[in-house]
């Protein structure tokens, strides 16, 4: 289906835990780290009620990749990958619909889009790149879901430096780009939906990241509790990161009590 900095994507038909068919969606990295960022936005976004779809962790059998598909990945034997269920039937990127939208589909950016707690999740899991390119509209529904989550967990400072510092300032795409434009109103409006989801988190378990210990499987250098002590440590960080990138540092805002 795709090529990318991270990987290769293909459709597929992914078997889940009750033997039942689903079609889906598998990317192929050599990074392992991209594989648990993936899972770990997917839990955390789901959770606080955002449009994720179904995460899967699959086994891939490269031999599969035939070598019409051009794939840098065929016959390294079988791989862990991430997959996700498909999001809608005729679904497309926001980035495609977006080069000769259609009336319906401005209506739904209207009144469906969260842009705020978007914004706010890719804030509070450090996802560097979130573009309009992994934002699925589903035009039978009139949905938008969220894919693509490789890059959380500060992205490229994740392997370099780990996750150290829970109060770094990575890019927020969908932020950046429009702050220019937005008057203060639709600024203090982003500000409360991060408020808003943040006091969720808060009241998440968080200890219950990733119970069945997928993380150590896919990769053994990888401590789960870490990626959960950074998760509940940038809780206390996302509205003041979000302020400063807005440019409302002036703002009196209450952020939740640490845990």
């Amino acid at each position: 289906m795709g090529e990318g900095r991270d990987g290769e994507t293909y459709k597929a038909e992914l078997l889940d835990d009750a033997g039942k068919t689903v079609t889906g969606y598998v990317k192929l990295t050599l990074d392992p780290r991209k594989v648990i960022a993936e899972l770990a936005t997917a839990q955390v976004g789901r959770a606080l009620g955002l449009r994720i779809p179904r995460p899967y962790v699959a086994i891939l059998d490269t031999a599969d990749l035939r070598e019409e598909f051009g794939s840098t990945f065929a016959n390294q034997g079988a791989m862990v990958c991430f997959a996700s269920e498909q999001a809608g039937k005729r679904s497309y990127s926001l980035e495609r619909g977006l080069r000769k939208p259609s009336l319906a589909l401005k209506a739904a950016l209207e009144k469906q889009f969260d842009l705020g707690s978007t914004i706010a999740l890719d804030e509070l899991v450090a996802n560097d790149d979130r573009n309009l390119g992994n934002v699925i509209y589903a035009p039978g529904k009139q949905e938008f879901w969220l894919i693509d989550h490789g890059r959380a967990l500060t992205g490229t400072y994740w392997a370099m430096w780990g996750l150290d510092d829970p109060a770094v300032s990575v890019r927020n795409l969908l932020a950046d780009e429009s702050a220019a434009v937005w008057d203060q109103a639709q600024r203090k409006a982003i500000i409360d939906k991060a408020r808003e989801l943040v006091n969720k988190c808060a009241l998440l378990c968080l200890d219950d990241l990733d119970l069945d210990g997928f993380f150590v499987k896919i990769d053994g250098s990888t401590d789960r509790q870490e990626i959960i002590t950074f998760l509940r440590e940038r809780i206390n960080h996302t509205v003041h990161l979000l302020c400063n990138r807005l440019q409302m540092g002036h703002l009196s805002l209450t952020q939740p009590k640490p845990l």
